[in-house]
């Protein structure tokens, strides 16, 4: 844009009313403000970062149709949106959609992982909720119809013995054998229908899924030359308020001296998609 020009002086009235419309915001007058953002976008159509504040304003008055409305636009213009793609993961959460609130939450921590934003834990532990929920939904619809099946199949199985004993002159022996694999059926039954319960809950996650430091999953873990690895914002809270040593081998240490640990954060991601229950120490 050219200084003077109708463009330059749009963009500079937008930024204006922008400014005016944060001001209103952390004065919590949200309705002045997204007046003001939306004027600023009005003004200044080709610049998203009004919408995405509006959004932000719609958010928190939990006005979630035009989060996702605007939300979607702003994708529309700029699909590297990090806001754009956090907001509307967190409004189809609101919206007990949590399928459509995992994709786009999913797109959020990429973009967040690969710029460092200062809200990848916020979007971590809402990528985790959502996945979460995605999962007690499933579970429960599929219990429901686990149960159903469970009792048709038992229900053949009496049918069968039934038909069996009838079509013949059965003394008590047959009768014995016939109740005893019977039984033996519903037992082996009950036995793989647990099994399949059990891969949709589960108690506590492995040790090695945790930091030291926190107690919690990690999700972004850090390694030390000692090789220990901890949660990066826990230890760096720990190197910058208790000082620069290893919490466990007090060896010196410093920021510069970690690492990411790529593979354990895959290895914990690997485990908790394998078993979204676990998403719950997560969240």
């Amino acid at each position: 844009m050219v200084p003077g020009d109708p463009d330059s002086r749009a963009r500079k009235t937008a930024e204006e009313l922008k400014k005016r419309g944060n001001d209103c915001f952390h004065k919590n007058k949200v309705g002045a403000a997204i007046d003001l953002y939306t004027e600023a976008f009005t003004l200044c159509p080709t610049w998203c970062v009004p919408l995405v504040n509006r959004a932000l304003c719609n958010k928190k008055l939990e006005n979630w149709d035009k989060v996702v409305a605007d939300c979607e636009t702003v994708i529309r213009m700029d699909a590297t949106n990090l806001k754009a793609h956090f907001f509307l993961g967190q409004a189809h959460l609101s919206m007990n959609r949590a399928a459509d609130a995992v994709a786009n939450l999913n797109q959020a921590l990429k973009l967040a992982r690969k710029t460092e934003s200062s809200i990848k834990e916020e979007v971590w532990r809402a990528l985790a909720r959502a996945k979460y929920e995605s999962h007690s939904s499933e579970a429960s619809m599929r219990a429901v119809r686990r149960a159903d099946l469970l009792r048709r199949l038992k229900d053949l199985l009496r049918e069968d013995v039934g038909r069996r004993l009838k079509g013949k002159d059965a003394g008590l022996p047959d009768i014995i054998d016939n109740t005893e694999a019977l039984e033996a059926d519903n037992s082996l039954l009950d036995e793989i229908f647990r099994s399949d319960e059990l891969r949709y809950q589960g108690d506590d996650i492995p040790n090695w899924c945790t930091c030291q430091l926190t107690l919690d999953c990690f999700y972004e873990p850090v390694c030390t030359p000692s090789g220990i690895s901890y949660e990066q914002n826990a230890l760096l809270e720990h190197l910058s308020k208790v000082g620069e040593f290893d919490p466990v081998t007090r060896d010196p240490l410093r920021k510069k001296d970690l690492r990411k640990n790529i593979g354990l954060r895959n290895a914990v991601e690997c485990y908790l998609n394998d078993n979204p229950w676990a998403f719950y120490h997560a969240m």
